[in-house]
């Protein structure tokens, strides 16, 4: 299996209940949920076919004030959509101001690292939704996600080519033998919008 995300993730589309991808749809509008739809899912952020880190976290959070306002300009929604069939010709400077504030931006920025969500729809605070919890391991897109990362990034972390940082292992629910293998490495600050300093500086000084 070539599970190549930026392909999978080009399929989204916005159906009559919001933006969805297809592998998703039947699930979303039938079980309970508080996922926000509105706009479309950050299902990554940055060049994820060539970063050499990438950052695992939970999924988007949701503030119905700041979030429309990423969307307000014409054609935004167009642009975003475009990234995920193409992240390597993308401005990934123009993302969420969440993503733009916090310490590992520029990395992102440059195309050194990719920001990855376990799950890719937004909502206000994951932790506590046991419903959208509850989905987690049905919802298809969720499944890929985990067998991308499995098949095509740890093996290339295992050869020394690129990186993991995982801030929310919980939601990644990853098998334990990933936490042995050198290059993947785990947040002591899960919960912190930012990178843990030593992980950050680490990181740094391999890619320098």
């Amino acid at each position: 299996m070539n599970a190549d995300l930026p392909k999978y993730w080009s399929r989204v589309w916005k159906s009559p209940k919001g933006w969805v991808h297809p592998d998703d749809e039947e699930i979303l509008n039938n079980e309970p949920h508080s996922f926000n739809l509105d706009f479309p899912p950050p299902a990554f952020v940055g060049d994820v076919t060539t970063a050499r880190i990438i950052i695992l976290l939970a999924n988007s959070g949701y503030d119905p004030t700041l979030t429309p306002q990423e969307f307000a300009a014409p054609g935004s929604e167009a642009r975003y959509l475009r990234r995920f069939s193409a992240p390597q010709a993308a401005t990934w400077t123009e993302v969420s101001p969440y993503y733009r504030d916090v310490n590992y931006a520029e990395l992102v920025f440059s195309g050194k690292a990719a920001l990855v969500n376990a799950c890719a729809y937004r909502s206000f605070r994951i932790s506590i939704e046991r419903d959208n919890q509850r989905l987690l391991n049905r919802l298809p897109s969720v499944h890929f996600t985990r067998g991308w990362l499995l098949q095509e990034i740890l093996p290339q972390v295992e050869a020394g080519a690129r990186f993991v940082v995982v801030k929310r292992r919980r939601l990644w629910a990853l098998p334990e033998t990933v936490w042995t293998i050198k290059g993947v490495y785990l947040d002591p600050a899960p919960r912190c919008r930012h990178m843990s300093k030593d992980v950050l500086e680490r990181l740094q000084e391999m890619l320098a």
